[in-house]
């Protein structure tokens, strides 16, 4: 039987280690890891601790089980800290780092099932012209210096994805968006205030059954959430399948910023 969260856990804003019960809370992720549920789990450990090295194209972090691009004076380190956790880091203006998987296993259009999605990040700067962000899912397109963030503010690159943004110009606030390749990105709602620098937040999102995916930040439930209507990609990129990615680029007048990533998990049942 899967853990029974209490009711009233889950609006209360929390930033703290875990996971958020307001998204997790009708995940049936144990059911999923005894099998008598089909699902698949996205939780990479953070405190591996296997030797990473930091690629300057795309390549493995090897110590990880992920893949990451850095440009030039980027790294991905272990954040040494309690808990254990990975931080990304460049030391140089209008150039990018991210980490992703390479196993692009999840969809979210219409007919797929419930799908969850949190991580818990800590941005080093939010000060205007220091760092773009995006946290979410995105499809199989080749991940570079403008892949998913451009050096534009780090506005969306063109692909596929779902998920929280932030331009370098957004200071402590941060979007829910979501993208088909070839359209231009759709916000859904303009959260202002969830960021603080040098401060940890969760940024999470799920599908449910009737296609109905909401967006909550540390454990809350925002306002504004979108329907799926179908599996197409026409609008929202319901035919494609998505991977988990957490991207970093940095403004015109930036250098040494650092995303630290302490918690990270993705679940769809299939």
């Amino acid at each position: 039987m899967d853990a029974m969260l209490l009711k009233s856990n889950l609006g209360s804003a929390d930033a703290s280690f875990g996971y958020s019960p307001a998204i997790w809370g009708d995940c049936p992720i144990k059911s999923i890891l005894e099998g008598s549920i089909p699902g698949i789990i996205f939780e990479p450990n953070l405190a591996a601790g296997g030797l990473i090295t930091a690629p300057t194209t795309s390549a493995a972090l090897v110590g990880l089980g992920l893949s990451g691009f850095g440009s030039s004076g980027s790294t991905q380190a272990y954040t040494n800290t309690l808990g254990g956790g990975i931080v990304i880091a460049e030391t140089t203006d209008d150039e990018a780092v991210s980490v992703f998987s390479l196993s692009h296993a999840f969809q979210m259009g219409l007919t797929k099932r419930p799908l969850w999605y949190e991580a818990r990040i800590e941005p080093s700067h939010t000060a205007t012209t220091e760092q773009a962000m995006f946290v979410g899912l995105a499809d199989s397109t080749a991940k570079t210096v403008s892949i998913p963030l451009t050096a534009t503010a780090g506005a969306l690159g063109d692909l596929n994805l779902v998920g929280f943004h932030k331009l370098d110009t957004d200071l402590t606030s941060v979007k829910t968006v979501y993208k088909s390749d070839g359209v231009t990105a759709v916000t859904v709602q303009t959260i202002t205030s969830a960021l603080t620098a040098a401060t940890a937040v969760r940024l999470g999102f799920k599908k449910d059954r009737n296609g109905l995916i909401t967006f909550y930040v540390n454990n809350v439930k925002q306002t504004s959430s979108f329907q799926t209507i179908n599996d197409l990609g026409t609008g929202f990129p319901g035919d494609v399948l998505l991977a988990p990615i957490i991207a970093m680029h940095l403004g015109a007048g930036a250098a040494d910023n650092t995303l630290a990533i302490t918690r990270w998990r993705c679940v769809q049942l299939i």
